[in-house]
């Protein structure tokens, strides 16, 4: 098999487990059950503690904009532990998360604030991996 199929079949493999769509967090509060459809066709729910954090830590008029699961790109281009999120309202709530400056619509972070990310929402982020 050529190598670079098999680079793609397996990066497919590993994002299985994305959403299909994803969900703004105004969908998902008044949602009797929270969650999106995942590509494998299971159901991924949405902690309700977690949405009430996420709804606290940005302002009401974003959040029709805010897309669930906010997603975190592993990408081996940008060196050992380094990932990023993206979209203006998605850096806003992970910026005012890590008690940092919201700049931008894209946020660079690292190991150690990927695990404090993903140890406060567990539930409303999932990894994306890409070359």
């Amino acid at each position: 098999m050529d190598p670079e199929r098999l680079i793609e079949k397996e990066l497919a493999r590993l994002n299985a487990h994305l959403p299909r769509a994803q969900i703004s967090l105004a969908e998902a509060l008044r949602s009797e059950r929270p969650g999106v459809e995942t590509r494998d066709g299971t159901f991924h729910s949405f902690g309700r503690d977690e949405l009430s954090l996420l709804s606290r830590l940005l302002e009401e008029g974003m959040w029709g904009e805010l897309r669930l699961p906010i997603i975190i790109w592993m990408s081996r281009g940008m060196g050992s532990g380094a990932a990023v999120i993206r979209g203006k309202p998605e850096v806003r709530v992970i910026s005012a998360l890590l008690g940092r400056p919201a700049e931008g619509s894209e946020l660079v972070i690292y190991r150690p604030e990927v695990a404090v990310i993903r140890s406060r929402l567990p539930t409303t982020t999932q990894y994306a991996f890409t070359r």
